[in-house]
């Protein structure tokens, strides 16, 4: 007999696993300075995403 056994799909995955707090945006806005002074292209995207996220302007 071969049963599959049920796997919980990746949406279901996602919705499971626990999200950290973000920092403030005051910190987030230092380190995405930060980045862009020293040409941190991946640091600025990264902290540029992040700071829309936590002001709310997170475009899905």
């Amino acid at each position: 007999m071969n049963t599959l056994a049920p796997r919980p799909t990746e949406d279901a995955a996602l919705r499971a696993h626990r999200q950290s707090p973000l920092p403030s945006a005051e910190r987030v806005a230092d380190l995405l300075i930060v980045a862009r002074a020293t040409d941190d292209r991946y640091g600025a995207r990264h902290f540029s995403a992040l700071l829309d996220r936590i002001l709310g302007k997170d475009i899905r």
